[in-house]
């Protein structure tokens, strides 16, 4: 008895750092993350991005300024990794993120050219 006791304890001690540290948690970017994008038109510079799980599928949206939400597309989080797309003004934007922490950093695909998006999130879910 007691070997097993020692030996579920040393196997929880291998897997629970493993747990915590896995990229693909996508429970770290499950939230609200008030956000800015240097450069972007008038009424897209800054916002809120949520994200949520409903059924098993990471999703989210933009909240604007200006009281208008954006559906997100194709939201994943891989090998530490996010990336999602939107529609403005009827062209996609795609974005690449890392998150640190309560920070995400990333890069915002446009038809002008790339812009730079950080984020810091304020609400976790």
């Amino acid at each position: 008895m007691k070997k097993l006791i020692i030996l579920s304890f040393l196997i929880a001690l291998l897997i629970g750092p493993a747990v915590a540290l896995n990229p693909n948690n996508s429970d770290d970017v499950l939230g609200e993350w008030k956000y800015e994008v240097e450069a972007a038109p008038y009424g897209y510079e800054a916002g809120t991005l949520v994200f949520y799980r409903t059924e098993g599928k990471l999703l989210g949206k933009v909240l604007l300024n200006q009281n208008d939400k954006i559906e997100l597309q194709n939201v994943s989080f891989v090998e530490g990794e996010l990336k999602f797309g939107l529609y403005v003004e009827n062209d996609y934007v795609s974005i690449k993120a890392k998150i640190d922490g309560n920070k995400l950093d990333g890069t915002v695909s446009t038809p002008e050219g790339p812009k730079k998006i950080k984020a810091e999130k304020i609400v976790k879910e």
